[in-house]
């Protein structure tokens, strides 16, 4: 069995430096059910649906009106899309069509099998056909729907939970990774669980792996990216091989979707000129910054954790689905998602270390924990002087023994006790014990001073190792480990300074 061992690649794919206005988010009102798992857009309508209901909005989200319900103890809505001027609905009991979005649904793929049935995901090729993922293969329709065909070869049994095209390929999100159309049958290059690696024939084909399945697949110029839960990969040679893409700055490993934002055709009013990258995780949502090869958090304003679904309308604002409701971003994208500046990301980096302990603190660790505080000395001159106050104090006891000739015997006494009480006083001037106390003083103070300049040097060595790694960090994986590992390094010797203070304040 062959194995291949891929470096880390970051895309050259250009996203524009941002910096997050003050309250990006707002909460969506008109909607009582908290979790919302998809949304999508067609010209002035909104759609977004929960696990059983899908809602309209014809007025910028400002009213919603329910339009359809997954009827069925066992039915949930998997996903929406807005295609071909109509509305898709897919549910675990088939696909439903809605020409105007309103009304007039109807079941126009009912499978073979409970299945077949269970519908994940609808896409529209560039040729105009539909193709459905389902959890028993894949069917494609020419016809808007009316007819369908079901897939050949290995596409006609995998459980397909994402499809996606990339110039003349089509794209396969399965539970066993993704699959890549080659010719007449399909070719996996990405396999959802590195242990089917073992047992794999076809793993000589295989570039990467993640752990957990892939949740959706984003597009853009000649860049291919897959949302799993073990983080974001990344093709650039139209999905033959993987790579693993930057997660730095992500707060979680769990993507969800990907958003890729083309300025240029998509969106060419608005004040962005260059793509612009976002991740819906189960952390919430992030953004990314080429300049600094980082992710920053798209937080405020929205009181969510998980974001399940995230998608952009024609104005560029941003539309969020998330565990706790509905948010949308404030204004278009050119207004709240601005350029960045030295000031934005000298305030991220601010934010990133405010949690951690001052230089004092760490300092004041240090000195408690050596037993060198000058507390110590001070209190060893106040009893030193005050010994004076109190006396020198000597028991005496005498007792002697004598015979008694006339009874022939020993007995002993009279007993004699005695107490002598000596005071000092010229202890109240001068104490021999003060030579001694500043000997120690002065030992004390040269260790104390040790131990400061030790800490002070690796609290800052650290401090500035995490400023290089945000404003600068390196592109060769090996550069990169070898300073986080230093990063560790030093967080380890602040700990042995400090008796583990220091990682016991982090948060």
């Amino acid at each position: 069995m062959k194995y291949f061992i891929f470096p880390v690649i970051l895309a050259v794919f250009a996203f524009a430096p941002i910096a997050i206005a003050d309250e990006t988010w707002e909460r969506v009102t008109g909607i009582t059910e908290p979790n919302i798992r998809e949304i999508a857009i067609s010209g002035m309508a909104l759609y977004s649906a929960s696990a059983r209901n899908l809602y309209r909005s014809e007025d910028d989200g400002n009213t919603w009106h329910g339009v359809f319900s997954a009827r069925g103890e066992d039915n949930a809505i998997n996903f929406i899309a807005a295609l071909r001027n109509c509305v898709f609905v897919c549910t675990n009991r088939g696909l439903f069509k809605s020409i105007d979005g309103k009304a007039g649904w109807k079941n126009i793929f009912k499978g073979i099998g409970a299945e077949e049935k269970s519908v994940f995901h609808i896409a529209l090729s560039g040729d105009k056909n539909l193709y459905l993922g389902t959890k028993k293969g894949l069917f494609t329709s020419s016809d808007n729907g009316a007819t369908w065909k079901k897939g050949t070869g290995l596409a006609a049994d995998l459980s397909v939970s994402w499809v996606s095209f990339y110039e003349d390929s089509v794209l396969l999100a399965t539970e066993k990774g993704i699959y890549k159309n080659s010719g007449t049958d399909w070719k996996r290059t990405f396999i959802a669980s590195s242990e089917e690696t073992e047992y794999d024939i076809d793993s000589q084909d295989e570039s990467l792996s993640a752990m957990n399945p892939v949740n959706s697949i984003a597009t853009a110029q000649d860049k291919i990216y897959l949302a799993t839960n073990s983080g974001i990969f990344i093709s650039d040679n139209k999905g033959e091989s993987w790579q693993s893409f930057e997660s730095t700055g992500l707060g979680s490993q769990k993507i969800n979707r990907l958003l890729v934002l083309d300025s240029q055709t998509q969106y060419p009013s608005s004040a962005v000129e260059k793509n612009i990258l976002f991740a819906a995780t189960d952390n919430g949502v992030f953004i990314f910054s080429d300049d600094d090869k980082t992710w920053q958090a798209v937080y405020k304003g929205i009181d969510a954790d998980k974001i399940n679904s995230i998608r952009a309308d024609n104005k560029g604002r941003l539309w969020a689905a998330t565990n706790k409701g509905l948010y949308r971003s404030k204004g278009v994208l050119g207004v709240n998602i601005l350029r960045a500046s030295e000031t934005s990301r000298e305030e991220n980096i601010l934010k990133e270390i405010n949690h951690e302990p001052t230089i004092r603190q760490v300092q004041n660790a240090a000195i408690e924990y050596a037993e060198v505080n000058p507390n110590k000395i001070k209190n060893w001159r106040r009893r030193a002087n005050l010994k004076a106050f109190f006396p020198e104090v000597s028991i005496d006891y005498d007792k002697t023994i004598n015979y008694d000739s006339g009874a022939d015997t020993y007995y002993i006494g009279p007993h004699d006790w005695g107490a002598t009480v000596k005071w000092d006083l010229g202890e109240l001037i001068w104490n021999p014990d003060q030579t001694s106390i500043d000997v120690r003083s002065k030992l004390m103070v040269q260790l104390r001073d040790d131990i400061l300049d030790e800490v002070t040097r690796a609290y800052f060595e650290r401090r500035r190792l995490q400023m290089e790694l945000h404003f600068n960090p390196p592109e060769n994986p090996k550069s990169k480990m070898e300073k986080e590992l230093r990063l560790q390094e030093l967080t380890a010797d602040l700990d042995g300074l400090t008796g583990g203070c220091f990682s016991s304040q982090l948060k």
